[in-house]
């Protein structure tokens, strides 16, 4: 080795000695006190404008919802022969589509999420599971609806029916069920399961009863989200039964069935006129909107008692 080899230590330019804030201003538009106060006030301007739609959009119903309620449409079924549009039927409709739909996909998601992310390693085949479930949650609720009537109304000859509407609702939660439910649990501290490991503790039984209860809270949230999307669907249950105004509080698990959504969508088809019906359209949008924050509220307070119990509070 040449022991005349000189080292050529770097030295800094004029440039690159000075600071950001010695920096010519020609190069910058704003200093970084202007940026900072800058980009709080677009944040504060853009939730405040967030927020006043949402009053402006729940208020509007809220308040045509009250000055149109009425117990009597509440609580009677439809009757054509005398004009009254009763909604008693699809409230219950919409109460046991949502139930069901939820009670078949949130187990199926959760599953399907332990086992992609517990269980699987990434290869092509984890890949294109993946893609597929990003492209399920793109498909529009019409197409999701068409499969359902065509497979399992016709396929496996359940017919028009709300086992139909439920196994139909449930394709079209199950993506969002499923990444909500893996986020979760890869927020779940890795030493939890290495912790769990070393005291000789099965690989099913950590997750049963150490990564689980820590991810509750996130899965809860994806439920949440599935139940307002559930309660508010319309297009995904028309082809399997949901196109029925019933004279009757029930049809039973294996007849057609009715559905708030459904019931908006007919009386703004088939009605004489916005006079005729329109008070009755404020009441279902409101007790619609009424059912849908009830939902998220009971899920909520769940997710609110599992957290505190995590925490150990």
């Amino acid at each position: 080795m040449n022991d005349n080899v000189q080292k050529i230590d770097h030295q800094p330019s004029a440039v690159e000695k000075q600071s950001f804030d010695e920096l010519p201003r020609r190069k910058r538009i704003l200093s970084p006190k202007q940026g900072q106060k800058t980009a709080y006030v677009m944040l504060v301007s853009s939730a405040v404008f967030i927020f006043l739609v949402i009053a402006v959009f729940l208020g509007y119903i809220i308040v045509n919802g009250l000055a149109n309620f009425s117990f009597r449409l509440v609580f009677s079924p439809f009757n054509p022969t005398t004009d009254q549009y009763g909604i008693g039927p699809a409230i219950l409709g919409t109460f046991i589509l949502v139930l069901g739909s939820v009670a078949i996909a949130l187990p199926l998601g959760i599953l399907a999420a332990i086992y992609l992310t517990e269980y699987t390693k990434e290869g092509v085949i984890v890949n294109i599971i993946d893609q597929g479930i990003n492209n399920l949650a793109g498909v529009p609720s019409v197409v999701i609806g068409i499969f359902g009537y065509t497979f399992f109304s016709i396929f496996l000859k359940i017919g028009q029916s709300i086992i139909a509407g439920w196994l139909t609702l449930a394709c079209m939660l199950l993506p969002t069920i499923i990444r909500t439910s893996q986020e979760a649990l890869k927020s779940v501290p890795h030493e939890y399961r290495e912790g769990s490991l070393a005291l000789g503790i099965t690989k099913w039984r950590t997750i049963r009863y150490v990564v689980l209860p820590s991810a509750l809270p996130g899965i809860l949230t994806g439920a949440i989200l599935s139940l307002g999307r559930a309660a508010g669907e319309t297009a995904a249950i028309l082809f399997v039964g949901s196109g029925a105004l019933f004279l009757k509080w029930f049809g039973g698990f294996t007849g057609t069935f009715t559905t708030l959504p459904y019931m908006i969508l007919h009386l703004y088809r088939s009605s004489g006129g916005w006079e005729q019906v329109g008070s009755v359209m404020w009441l279902i949008a409101f007790v619609l909107m009424l059912v849908v924050f009830g939902f998220n509220a009971v899920a909520m307070i769940v997710r609110s008692k599992f957290e505190k119990k995590r925490s150990g509070n």
